[in-house]
């Protein structure tokens, strides 16, 4: 019985890895959801307070208002998109994604990094890696 008593924080430790990573895959996907409706309830539920989301090919840093201010912008940009993203890497509260923008009038392929904190975004950063999403 000792035995099994040892056991048990041993396998709830080895666990709570597992279990964060699905936490955080499961606000990716609250987050890519959200991005095809510019759901501002959304990302306000999801980014923490003091969270900042980067754009950097257009060398851009936003505070959380900020973004949640630019999504009636993003609502027309994204009108007739496919969004579609894969889990590229995860290591520790970081998770790297693969994303594939197709809009009407052309297609962009980005690395976003996605970093957590309390169950919440802290960091977005976006980069491009072409205007093909060949493979994807």
């Amino acid at each position: 019985m000792a035995r099994l008593i040892f056991m048990i924080p041993v396998i709830l430790l080895t666990m709570c890895p597992a279990a964060a990573d699905d936490a955080h895959n499961a606000i990716i996907e609250n987050w890519y959801s959200a991005l095809g409706t510019a759901d501002r309830a959304v990302f306000d539920r999801i980014l923490a307070d003091d969270a900042t989301v980067i754009l950097e090919d257009i060398d851009t840093i936003q505070t959380k208002d900020e973004f949640l201010a630019s999504l009636d912008e993003w609502k027309s940009a994204v009108r007739g998109a496919r969004v579609r993203h894969r889990i590229g890497g995860v290591e520790g509260d970081t998770t790297t994604v693969f994303v594939c923008y197709q809009f009407p009038a052309n297609t962009t392929y980005t690395r976003e990094i996605f970093n957590f904190r309390g169950g919440r975004i802290i960091e977005s950063a976006q980069s491009s890696l072409g205007e093909a999403c060949e493979g994807f």
